[in-house]
């Protein structure tokens, strides 16, 4: 029997970025202007003036310690407004400045409101939002931002969690197949970022040895990877989180690609992702 053979399908048209010039925010530019160009994307970038720090700056016992004074001091709501108008200055100078180095059509919004929603509905009309998997707060540098956890439950889209260091060009890719219509979907994406030389690893969840044996069979025979690249095929019985998470660590591939819509519970994906310190693409 002649099986369809899977290859790149391209259907990542227009990516949008959040922006707020943080390390984890410009490692996200990087990484969706690098997709971008690799999938002849367009490029939005997103910049939300946070609707609770103007709120917190009218209130009369709000007041400042700045790294240069001794007493606290009473929020200026005029200098904050300032300071939100420079920052979002240099998030559409960023912006510019890697559009223009890998020849990019790009936009840039400005939002005003709580972050993670107007994030959300700012790349509405994106097929894929790219976010730091860390905010800006001291709170969020272990784990997922509040941005990047609104994206994950609330969501429609694609979304992909990058961390500082990680390049689309250089780093392998991992993707989870189960045999499941999200984890093909996750595969032929895997495949669209797979430019040519890269290193492409599945891990092949089955329920037995004998399932996966056929999983990897079949993928074998109908995956056409990208010139010179290569395709390492691994197996794991799918026993528990645990589990799944030391093998990610052992392939320790750059970008995890998999699917919240496969045999594995959406809860158990979630929390996969957020446990693992992996720039990750959950489609």
């Amino acid at each position: 029997m002649h099986l369809p053979m899977i290859t790149k399908s391209n259907i990542i048209r227009h990516i949008a970025v959040a922006l707020d010039c943080s390390p984890h925010s410009m490692a996200s530019l990087t990484a969706a202007a690098e997709i971008a160009r690799l999938m002849h994307a367009d490029l939005t970038g997103i910049f939300v003036e946070d609707i609770n720090l103007l709120r917190m700056a009218e209130l009369p016992f709000c007041h400042e310690i700045r790294m240069y004074t001794t007493e606290p001091e009473k929020i200026d709501s005029s200098q904050l407004e300032r300071s939100l108008k420079l920052q979002a200055r240099a998030a559409h100078e960023a912006l510019q400045r890697i559009a223009e180095k890998f020849m990019l059509k790009h936009s840039f919004r400005i939002c005003r409101g709580m972050v993670p929603a107007e994030v959300i509905l700012a790349a509405v009309d994106a097929d894929l939002l790219v976010l730091g998997r860390s905010g800006r707060s001291p709170t969020c540098r272990k784990g997922l931002g509040s941005t990047a956890k609104k994206a994950l439950t609330e969501g429609k889209k694609p979304v992909l969690l990058i961390r500082p260091g990680f390049s689309v060009k250089k780093w392998p890719l991992l993707v989870l197949y189960d045999g499941s219509d999200g984890s093909k979907k996750a595969l032929t994406i895997a495949l669209d970022l797979a430019h040519p030389g890269i290193t492409l690893n599945v891990l092949i969840l089955g329920e037995t040895h004998e399932e996966g044996m056929m999983m990897e069979l079949k993928l074998s025979e109908t995956i056409i990877p990208p010139l010179h690249s290569i395709i390492f095929y691994h197996q794991l019985p799918l026993n528990n989180l645990k589990t799944l998470s030391r093998a990610i660590r052992l392939v320790d591939s750059g970008l995890l690609v998999l699917s919240e819509n496969m045999n594995i519970s959406r809860e158990a994906v979630h929390k996969l992702i957020d446990e693992i310190d992996y720039p990750v693409l959950l489609v």
